[in-house]
């Protein structure tokens, strides 16, 4: 479980809360109409605009979220590293064994297609094109979290303008004034807040991940082309070299003992 969202999100609680005191967000900041307006408006929208189908296929993106597994890809460099050079040793059939056991399911799959002698130049646009598949599934997640970050937003105003409407019409009754203002101004809270420091951060956070997953796939898929295209060991090995940080290259050397 990657602990930084977690961490985030007590940390914007704890400025929120911190600069408001605790006696006020117990009792000044709670508004069950105003969090009615908001969330419930927030999930209504969300079942108008996406079909059932789509939001079910988006729970196990909100869970990568927390569970997401921390992609090593120095690991996976020196395991094709490895492969390449006993590929060149023994031949292609010597790692059919090693293929079952390659926890990337990317690399797996690649591996697959160059053991069925897939040409190089096809191997490495149908590569391409899954990265390109990845990514447009990645962004039906983050796409979704935007359009919270859009919506928070207008039902906060909407509970204003019902707070504000309900604070004119009972002017001869000054002790609603004070619980009708609140309303107008918690609910402008609540949408902003979720917006800026949940929707948006959320969004941001699956568009990183997805950054980080092409950049991974795009080093691989240099050293499986050149795999497939029956290159030297060392021709693979500084081929990935030149696409990587000088950090990484560091660590690999060590590994190799270079």
């Amino acid at each position: 479980m990657d602990f930084t969202i977690v961490l985030g999100l007590i940390m914007a609680a704890c400025v929120v809360i911190g600069t408001i005191g605790i006696k006020a967000a117990t009792t000044i900041f709670i508004s069950h109409e105003a969090f009615t307006i908001v969330i419930g408006g927030l999930t209504a929208a969300t079942f108008v605009q996406f079909p059932w189908k789509q939001i079910k296929e988006l729970i196990p993106k909100i869970r990568i979220l927390f569970f997401s597994k921390k992609r090593d890809h120095r690991k996976d460099i020196i395991l094709l590293l490895k492969l390449s050079r006993k590929m060149h040793t023994g031949g292609r059939l010597t790692l059919e064994k090693d293929i079952d056991a390659i926890p990337d399911a990317f690399m797996k799959h690649a591996m697959q297609m160059i053991m069925d002698k897939v040409p190089p130049a096809q191997l490495k646009l149908m590569l391409k094109e899954m990265i390109e598949h990845s990514e447009s599934r990645h962004e039906q997640g983050i796409y979704y979290f935007e359009q919270l970050a859009k919506y928070a937003p207008g039902f906060a105003l909407v509970g204003t303008l019902i707070g504000l409407v309900k604070l004119l019409s009972s002017l001869s009754d000054p002790k609603s004034i004070g619980p009708n203002m609140a309303t107008a101004l918690v609910s402008t809270f609540y949408g902003v807040g979720l917006s800026n420091l949940v929707f948006l951060p959320l969004a941001g956070r699956l568009r990183v991940a997805s950054y980080e997953e092409r950049i991974h796939k795009e080093v691989l898929i240099e050293g499986l082309t050149a795999l497939a295209n029956n290159e030297l060991p060392y021709n693979i090995r500084e081929k990935i070299y030149m696409i990587i940080t000088e950090k990484d290259r560091v660590y690999l050397k060590k590994q190799e003992g270079l």
